[in-house]
C-alpha cells in the first residue's frame, strides 16, 4: 500500500505555504497526501491581510479521513485558536498519530496566524504529543526563553542546551522516556557565511537520558525580498520521510537534503515575493517521459508479459549526474502482468526504485552514458538466441562466486555485478545476466543510454525469443 501522510494546516492562496505546500511536498517525496484545513488565509507572498478560522469544520474533516483511512503520520502547521488545539489533540490521542509539529504563529511577513498568546497552549497541549518540533530562530527563542539571535558555532554548547530545554518540554513530566523525540532548530545563525540548523534527538539508554546532536550547514544566500513557505515544506518533508519508514535521524537528514535542493530554486513573484519551486525540473521531466515511452512500448504488446520476472519488472532512469537513489526514477510498485499484458502498479516517481537504482548508480561510476536499466525474466534458451541472433553484448555473472560478506547485502551485490562485468569485458554489457542463487531469482538486466536505445534493444530481444 502506498504510504499516507496527513497535513493539518491553513490554506494559502499562493500555494507556496500552508496546506498546498505540504501536499506538493508529500507528492514529490512519494506519499499520498490527505489534508484538513484549519483556516483560510488572505495573503500573498509579501502581504498578509488576515485569516478565517475553520475550527467549526475541522473535526468533521479529520473524522471522515481518520475513521476510514489508516493514516499514521501527520504534519501540523497553522493552528488559529484554542478550539482547533482541542480538536487536534483529541484526534492525535484517539488515533495514536505520529506528529511533526511546526509551531508557527507568525507569518513570513510578520503577521499573526493565531490568537494572541496561543503559543503557551500549543506548548502545554501539543508539545507532549509531538515526535518532532521544527521551530525557527524566533520560535526557538520564545519556547526556550532565551535570546538566540546572532549566535555562531562558537555558541554551540549554549545552543545544544537550548535544544535540550525544548525537547524536555515534549515530555509531560519533563523526563526523557524510551520514545525518541527530536527538535530541529532552523537557521540558527551565520558562521563564516554558513547558516546552520541544529537537530537534537533524545533517547533513554539503560535508564540514562542521552541527546544526539547534528549540525546541518548550508551556504548563506543573499536574497532580496520575502521567501514564503519554507517552514511548511521542511516540516512536511520530515513527516513524509517518516511515513516511508525511515528512522528519526534519517528522516531529518533526508528532509534537509530535499529542502536544500528546492531552496536553490525560487519562483519569483511581483513585489519581491518568492516561493520554493516545487515543480519538477526539465531534466526530471525528461527522465520520466522516457520511462513512459519504454513502458508504453512494452505494455501494448502482450508478448512482453513473458519477460516480467517473478519479482516483477522495473524500468528505472537516472539524471545524467545522478549520485543517489533520490535522483533515479522508477515505477512505484513495479510492473506486473494483468490480463496478459504488462501493467504498472503505480506512478513513475523519483526515489521509489531500489535494486535497479543501485545498478544504474554503480554503472555510472564507470560509464556516465548509462542512464536506464530494465530487469527481465531469465531463461537459458533465451540467452543462446540473443547471443546468436542479435548484436547485443551479454555478460554472465556467477552469483555463487560472490564473497560471503557481499552476499549478505543486496546493495553490495549490485556493485559486485557491475564491477565483475567491467573486469571481464572492459565495459557495461548491454545485458548482464545470472542464473540466480539461493533465494535469488535468475535475472537479465538490460542497460541503455536513453529510451530510444532501450526500446531498440527490447525489440530485438522480443523478436528472437518469440
Amino acid at each position: 500500500m502506498k504510504p499516507f501522510c496527513l497535513t493539518i494546516a491553513g490554506s494559502d492562496p499562493t500555494s507556496g505555504a500552508g496546506i498546498q505546500a505540504d501536499i506538493r511536498t508529500f507528492d514529490q517525496i512519494g506519499v499520498h497526501p490527505f489534508s484538513a484545513i484549519t483556516a483560510i488565509t488572505y495573503q500573498t507572498a509579501t502581504n498578509f491581510q488576515g485569516y478565517k478560522s475553520l475550527s467549526d469544520e475541522l473535526g468533521k474533516q479529520l473524522d471522515i479521513i481518520l475513521d476510514v483511512y489508516p493514516v499514521q503520520y501527520v504534519k501540523v502547521g497553522m493552528i488559529p485558536d484554542a478550539k482547533s488545539i482541542d480538536i487536534i489533540k483529541n484526534v492525535i490521542v484517539h488515533h495514536k498519530l505520529t506528529v511533526v509539529l511546526d509551531p508557527v504563529s507568525v507569518s513570513s511577513v510578520g503577521e499573526r496566524l493565531s490568537s494572541e498568546g496561543l503559543e503557551l497552549e500549543i506548548e502545554r497541549e501539543l508539545f507532549p504529543l509531538a515526535t518532532v518540533l521544527t521551530p525557527n530562530l524566533q520560535e526557538a527563542s520564545y519556547y526556550a526563553n532565551r535570546e538566540l539571535a546572532n549566535k555562531t558555532l562558537d555558541d554551540l554548547e549554549f545552543l545544544k542546551d537550548t535544544a535540550k530545554r525544548i525537547v524536555k518540554k515534549m515530555y509531560r513530566d519533563q523526563k526523557v522516556s524510551e520514545v525518541q523525540k527530536a527538535v530541529i532548530m532552523k537557521s540558527l545563525g551565520i558562521d563564516n557565511k554558513i547558516v546552520f540548523d541544529l537537530a537534537c534527538v533524545s533517547q533513554l539508554i539503560n535508564g540514562e537520558e542521552e541527546y544526539i546532536f547534528k549540525i546541518f550547514k548550508k551556504p548563506k544566500q543573499i536574497i532580496h525580498g520575502n521567501i514564503h513557505g519554507t517552514g511548511c515544506v521542511f516540516s512536511s518533508a520530515i513527516a513524509a520521510y517518516l511515513s516511508l519508514e525511515n528512522s528519526l535521524f534519517e528522516s531529518l537528514e533526508k528532509a534537509e537534503m530535499f529542502f536544500n535542493e528546492r531552496f536553490s530554486n525560487f519562483i519569483e513573484l511581483p513585489n519581491e515575493g518568492k516561493i520554493l519551486d516545487m515543480t519538477l525540473d526539465k531534466e526530471k521531466v525528461n527522465v520520466i517521459n522516457q520511462i513512459k515511452e519504454i513502458y508504453n512500448f512494452i505494455s501494448n504488446n502482450r508478448n512482453f508479459s513473458k519477460l516480467v520476472p517473478e519479482v516483477r519488472m522495473n524500468i528505472s532512469g537516472a539524471l545524467p549526474n545522478a549520485a543517489s537513489k533520490e535522483q533515479v526514477a522508477g515505477i512505484e510498485g513495479r510492473v506486473t502482468v494483468v490480463g496478459g499484458y504488462p501493467k504498472a502498479s503505480g506512478e513513475i516517481k523519483f526515489g521509489v526504485s531500489d535494486h535497479t537504482a543501485r545498478l544504474i548508480l554503480e554503472a555510472k561510476k564507470f560509464d556516465k552514458s548509462v542512464n536506464f536499466v530494465v530487469n527481465l525474466k531469465y531463461k537459458f534458451e533465451w540467452i543462446k538466441k540473443i547471443q546468436e541472433k542479435t548484436d547485443l553484448i551479454l555478460q554472465e555473472i556467477d552469483r555463487e562466486l560472490q564473497p560471503k560478506e557481499i552476499m549478505s547485502t543486496e546493495e553490495s551485490t549490485m556493485q559486485w555485478l557491475i564491477k565483475k562485468s567491467i573486469k571481464k569485458i572492459g565495459r557495461i554489457a548491454d545485458i548482464i545476466w545470472d542464473k540466480g542463487s539461493i533465494g535469488k531469482e535468475p535475472m537479465l538486466r538490460l542497460f541503455g543510454e536513453n529510451s530510444k536505445e532501450v526500446i531498440y534493444k527490447l525489440d530485438k530481444i522480443i523478436q528472437v525469443i518469440e
